[in-house]
């Protein structure tokens, strides 16, 4: 049986070649100036920031990190992840909502990593320094932790939004 030969397309974005790629920081510009223009406190979807930069969803969370790393400390302000948006802003009770919120992500990931791979050895961490060092040191960070959280308990709350109300759907009448 004979093969046949494949035709190449003579165009390559036709066959699916990748464009050139963008610098993340060219990506972290653009959507600091985009952030910038919105103003301060004005959340942005994903979606829009995405679409009016051009960027796919992998480009955008590189330039996540590119903006918190580098851009942050150079403009003077904060860059959030805040209910479902972006936003850059200097407002100190949306930066301590924002932070309580991922402290406690990453509270609940140092907890799992003692609870669900460290402490299952039991005695045997023991044998392993590397082992009873990790397990000292994430049982510091997690009461450390429950020291930070009693102490933002007495803070006045943040930013609260008001919650809606739910309309009751009414049964059909016959």
């Amino acid at each position: 049986m004979a093969r046949q030969a494949r035709a190449k397309p003579e165009n390559p974005a036709a066959a699916g070649a990748r464009a050139a790629p963008v610098p993340t920081q060219h990506f972290a510009e653009l959507a600091w100036r985009l952030f910038d223009e919105a103003g301060e406190d004005v959340l942005l979807p994903r979606e829009h920031v995405t679409s009016r930069i051009s960027a796919t969803d992998g480009q955008f969370e590189r330039t996540k990190g590119y903006i918190r790393d580098h851009l942050t400390m150079e403009k003077g302000k904060a860059f959030l992840a805040y209910r479902g948006g972006y936003m850059i802003t200097t407002d100190p009770a949306k930066i301590a909502e924002n932070a309580s919120l991922r402290m406690r992500r990453i509270n609940t990931e140092l907890r799992r990593l003692l609870s669900g791979a460290i402490n299952p050895l039991g005695d045997q961490v023991a044998d392993y320094e590397v082992l009873a060092m990790f397990q000292d040191e994430i049982a510091h960070m997690t009461r450390t932790y429950d020291r930070m959280s009693k102490a933002t308990m007495t803070m006045a709350a943040p930013v609260r939004t008001a919650k809606t109300q739910r309309r009751r759907r009414t049964a059909a009448r016959t």
